[in-house]
């Protein structure tokens, strides 16, 4: 029988690949957000398997520029990418007039923003470029079912060895020195209008309350703020490494504003990766992948979701059973095998 052109297991379809050009397409301006972690995640990923290539058309985060190899879209200088597979992370921002001098072999659009108007700008722009149908990628299956377009929907990539769980647990089976936190870009509609009032209730429970990217909360909190530093403690976004920052937490806690549904929400993904019994509002992408009591927690109130950080913080072997779960759960999210097939897609 003959073997399958298709396979991606064939040498010289192997050797094939790694000559076809890759070019992923954002604005790249902010380190901390989930479509620039997700692009150069999936450079990463895929930088061993073929010709890939970071553009955008902004200014770069410094932050990025000194990790990855960006180049920057000049149309006068005839710098941008031409043919190949092109990849459009996120769907903010439309390419400019370049895009009309170029003859791309396959168009992907990541969809990650829950806008069906501006995905359906992005196709009309994008659609007479390229001579097969636009693919997209989406973030989640809710996304998926929200615009009705045909796709496939993938995770957004996680380092699975940077976050880890910490090689000494700090859990304690009294509660004493318990830590709630959370992290995410230091903007409105990443956090909740109660959150201020929900971290002042754990705080006077005695539960300790750490959350990087939230000096915001003052805008959108409706109650004063707690700075004594004893029991909440706001950081600026970059003042630790991320998956430091959450080794150093008993519980993770997530929401967003109620005009911001979460698409996938990578932040949540890291910390399940860490091992953290997760707490999370019922509400985003991440609530396909938790299995209320199992491997995280989804709530619907705050009265609710007090109680449940409570029951963890009072039972150790519930918070290390959850924690285990959440790990071997994003460990299959980001299998091998998962892995594989998605270096497949963007390379074939």
């Amino acid at each position: 029988m003959a073997p399958q052109v298709g396979h991606s297991s064939w040498p010289a379809l192997a050797a094939l690949r790694r000559f076809r050009s890759v070019h992923l397409i954002n604005p790249l301006w902010n380190a901390t957000g989930g479509s620039e972690l997700r692009t150069v995640a999936l450079f990463d990923e895929l930088k061993e398997s073929c010709s890939v290539r970071l553009w955008t058309e902004y200014s770069a985060d410094p932050a990025l520029k000194r990790t990855y190899p960006v180049r920057r879209i000049v149309l006068r200088r005839l710098s941008f990418p031409k043919t190949g597979t092109f990849v459009f992370v996120g769907v903010y921002r439309r390419p400019r007039r370049w895009i009309h001098l170029t003859r791309p072999r396959r168009v992907i659009v990541i969809y990650n923003t829950p806008d069906p108007d501006l995905l359906s700008d992005m196709l009309a722009i994008l659609a007479p470029r390229v001579s097969r149908p636009v693919e997209i990628v989406y973030a989640s299956e809710a996304l998926k079912r929200s615009v009705g377009y045909p796709g496939v929907v993938q995770a957004s990539p996680v380092d699975l060895e940077m976050f880890r769980p910490a090689e000494q647990s700090r859990a304690r089976g009294d509660g004493a020195d318990f830590v709630v936190g959370r992290l995410s870009r230091d903007v409105p509609e990443k956090h909740h209008h109660r959150d201020g009032a929900f971290y002042q209730q754990l705080a006077a429970a005695g539960v300790r309350v750490r959350v990087m990217g939230g000096t915001c909360l003052a805008q959108v909190s409706s109650v004063g703020w707690d700075h004594d530093g004893r029991r909440i403690e706001i950081l600026p976004v970059g003042a630790a490494e991320p998956n430091l920052f959450l080794r150093e937490l008993d519980c993770f806690f997530y929401r967003t504003a109620d005009h911001w549904t979460e698409p996938f929400g990578r932040v949540v993904m890291e910390a399940m990766a860490c091992g953290l019994p997760v707490v999370c509002r019922n509400r985003g992408g991440y609530a396909e992948v938790i299995e209320h009591g199992r491997n995280g927690f989804l709530f619907e109130s705050d009265a609710e979701a007090f109680e449940i950080i409570q029951r963890l913080r009072q039972d150790l072997a519930l918070r290390k059973a959850v924690g285990r779960a959440a790990r071997e759960t994003v460990e299959r999210l980001y299998s091998p095998l998962q892995r594989r097939e998605t270096i497949d897609y963007y390379t074939r």
